[in-house]
């Protein structure tokens, strides 16, 4: 039996803006003057539980965090779960690795739930999880190859039908209007010689939804502009008729730095590493801010720390934003910065 597609949830997800009034008060405070820094906790954090892996993505970004070999401490999962469950602060459960080779990673689940944390996972795919998907709000499998050969050649190993056949049993065993499961897809001039087939295929599946969005940091096998407004045509005559979605990013690859905007948004999510280490983002490569140790100091002190006010500052003039690109966080600045200039909002 077909059940309904909630894709609303993704193609319209600045709108959970107005879900998090308080927060975007704080934020729009903040940018206004009227306080140093938004303290209230983020709506979600990106938690790293280890930096180990079992692919070898030419692409990865994340290879330089690898090269530490950390897995965050089961207690240290337990205190952040507690701090975000007290704070209504959602999690994603996603690495500079695999989180689920965390030795403890159903343990990690568990204890999410017993803190009544909503939880995301994004996973490789490569382990058989299906047993706590329904622990998840959601699961996003990096795919990232539509053929054998393909996968082989953008991950380095051959595990393209074992990624499927755990991916189709996810799909199944989940409540589907109580977990989303996706596919994440990293678009290279290389990995698109059975893309539509692959759609076909995710749909029959059940999965829900598809995200592709333009390899990082690799000009040499980045699709160009126009390939990429080639494939949304493709994938918009597709989709018409099937039951899965997608979402296309291409935004990222024509505004950078911010969009000349200060970032007042930044204080919507958090990363934490597996080493324990607390930054600001990942996108700020030639300005890595790292807040704090939770192996030192709890989130919260972190969070509400002088030095972090400081860097709330910092980041209210726009110049701070040099190195800043392919951000998600950009959308959410101009969205608030398009907030903060209404002249009539007593008005509807």
């Amino acid at each position: 039996m077909e059940h309904a597609n909630y894709w609303d949830e993704f193609e319209y997800s600045k709108l959970k803006l107005l879900l998090n009034d308080k927060k975007v008060n704080s934020i729009l405070a903040l940018r206004n003057g009227m306080k140093k820094m938004d303290e209230q906790f983020p709506i979600s954090v990106e938690l790293h539980l280890t930096d180990r892996c079992n692919l070898h993505c030419e692409w990865c970004t994340d290879r330089e965090l690898r090269k530490n070999g950390a897995t965050l401490q089961p207690e240290i999962i337990e205190e952040l779960l507690c701090e975000f469950g007290t704070h209504g602060t959602g999690v994603t459960l996603e690495g500079g690795g695999e989180p689920t080779l965390h030795p403890h990673f159903r343990q990690a689940v568990e204890a999410g739930e017993k803190h009544h944390v909503d939880m995301g996972l994004i996973s490789n795919g490569t382990t058989d999880i299906s047993d706590c998907v329904g622990r998840l709000k959601w699961i996003r499998v990096s795919l990232d190859s539509s053929t054998e050969e393909e996968y082989k050649r953008e991950k380095g190993v051959d595990c393209f039908g074992r990624v499927l056949k755990n991916l189709e049993k996810m799909a199944g065993a989940r409540n589907p209007r109580e977990t989303f499961v996706g596919v994440g897809y990293v678009l290279t001039t290389r990995n698109q010689g059975n893309l539509m087939g692959l759609v076909r295929e995710l749909d029959h599946m059940g999965v829900d939804y598809i995200y592709l969005r333009p390899v990082e940091e690799a000009g040499n096998i980045t699709p160009s502009l126009d390939s990429l407004l080639n494939l949304r045509r493709q994938l918009a005559e597709l989709t018409e008729k099937t039951r899965i979605k997608y979402m296309l990013t291409i935004a990222d690859r024509v505004i950078d730095k911010n969009a000349g905007l200060p970032c007042i948004a930044h204080s919507l999510t958090s990363i934490i590493h597996a080493n324990g280490e607390v930054a600001l983002c990942e996108k700020r490569r030639n300005d890595s801010i790292i807040l704090g140790n939770v192996y030192e100091k709890s989130f919260a002190e972190i969070w509400r720390s002088p030095y972090r006010e400081q860097v709330s500052q910092k980041l209210l003039h726009a110049d701070c934003q040099g190195g800043c690109s392919a951000c998600r966080i950009t959308g959410f600045n101009m969205i608030l910065h398009q907030l903060e200039n209404v002249h009539t909002k007593h008005f509807i």
